[in-house]
């Protein structure tokens, strides 16, 4: 009987941990759900090199001369994990962070990065590619992972 009810309390405990895990799942994709997607827009925050055409009073946004520019890439892979975790680039000199994600790849078709001068945020729609154009402030180490915090790199500004 001791065995039994220990089993029995080991399962309610796995299926409360389930449903947990499934509220915060729909919660955390709700905020994609209740949004529309206008495809003008470019899902990257900061400074996105997807813009949107320039009106009259708008001035077009100077992209740095690509010599100067250091480009990178991070694809999601269904398997859970980034193909790239560790990226190098110099401290100071402008970085083009270019993402994408497998179809499969859940929650890590986002990609997170804070503290390089802007907070980056990607989401890659049926593997399409969206990138990112920051600079990083200081040599460090700064963390990239996906929502869930599941997918992890790290890019090294030396």
């Amino acid at each position: 009987m001791g065995n039994e009810k220990i089993a029995l309390i080991g399962a309610a405990i796995l299926m409360l941990a389930f449903v947990g895990f499934m509220l915060y799942d729909m919660n955390s994709r709700a905020d994609y759900a209740n949004h529309p997607i206008d495809e003008s827009i470019p899902i990257a925050t900061g400074n996105s090199n997807q813009q949107a055409a320039p009106s009259a009073q708008q001035q077009p946004i100077q992209q740095p001369p690509t010599q100067q520019l250091q480009v990178v890439s991070v694809h999601a892979l269904s398997t859970g994990v980034y193909d790239n975790p560790q990226l190098t680039v110099k401290a100071g000199v402008p970085v083009r962070l270019d993402f994408t994600a497998e179809p499969g790849s859940g929650c890590g078709a986002q990609l997170i990065l804070d503290g390089v001068g802007t907070r980056v945020n990607l989401v890659s729609r049926n593997g399409q590619t969206v990138s990112a154009t920051f600079t990083p402030p200081k040599p460090g180490r700064y963390a990239y992972h996906c929502g869930m915090n599941m997918f992890r790199g790290v890019l090294i500004a030396t």
